[in-house]
């Protein structure tokens, strides 16, 4: 029996040494043969790199790439996958929100606002962003001490979790797939970038103020700015903690 041939494209360390430990634990190369590579938008690719893992570039590739792989996975890849490679392999796609809610760019930021639901999808992929029919997908809870990160740690690891129970069966095709009634909503690049640029005159309820900075603190990375003064670029994060009241 042919082996299904598959790409796997990630940006992200932690899914990719997932799914390579996943491989070797459910032994998928008795049935598969699959390569795991880096998007070419990627600007660190140096621990990828160390890996073993090569470069795609799945806009430019598109043609060589339909006529190798039976399958081509996205997970947390940076490149949008162009119409002609979605139209003529099968394509799925590991998504870090809740289709069809908060599409796009940074779903745990908007679901902090908006208050839309957030969690794990995998889905088949169409000509549009985060898009197509749905094969598994599972909500996460949300908190109000949650920051960007809390909630991003909280989906990958459900999207652990559905790859756990659902990779194999993907792989060979075994899956029911279903469509989604509603288009949702998109945010894209843009919509992230005015987000952070904070207005110091904006009107609204502390609650509305602490969530826009929750919602834009994850680690280290510098999102939420204002400029003060003298012109001077200032970042800010939040940290919260929850602390159960003793009495």
């Amino acid at each position: 029996m042919k082996k299904t041939s598959v790409l796997i494209v990630s940006d992200n360390e932690e899914l990719i040494r997932y799914i390579l430990a996943l491989m070797q634990e459910k032994k998928f190369d008795s049935f598969s043969e699959i390569e795991i590579r880096y998007s070419s938008v990627n600007k660190s690719p140096d621990r990828l790199e160390k890996m073993g893992l090569r470069q795609v570039d799945v806009k430019a590739q598109a043609r060589s790439l339909i006529e190798t792989y039976d399958l081509i996975i996205s997970a947390h890849c940076k490149q949008i996958f162009p119409p002609d490679l979605v139209n003529s392999v099968r394509c799925v796609n590991v998504h870090p929100g809740l289709n069809p809610f908060n599409r796009g760019w940074y779903p745990q930021i908007f679901s902090i606002i908006n208050k839309k639901p957030i969690g794990a999808t995998i889905h088949v992929m169409d000509e549009q962003i985060d898009n197509g029919e749905i094969i598994i997908q599972e909500e996460v809870d949300l908190y109000d001490s949650d920051t960007s990160k809390d909630v991003y740690e909280r989906v990958v690891e459900t999207e652990k979790k559905l790859l756990e129970k659902n990779l194999e069966n993907i792989i060979k095709g075994d899956y029911n797939s279903k469509k989604v009634t509603t288009s949702g909503n998109y945010n894209s690049p843009a919509d992230f970038l005015d987000l952070c640029k904070l207005n110091l005159s904006s009107v609204g309820t502390l609650r509305e103020h602490i969530d826009l900075l929750r919602a834009l603190s994850h680690g280290e990375h510098n999102n939420a700015y204002f400029y003060d003064d003298t012109g001077t670029k200032v970042y800010i994060r939040m940290a919260l903690e929850r602390i159960r009241d003793k009495g």
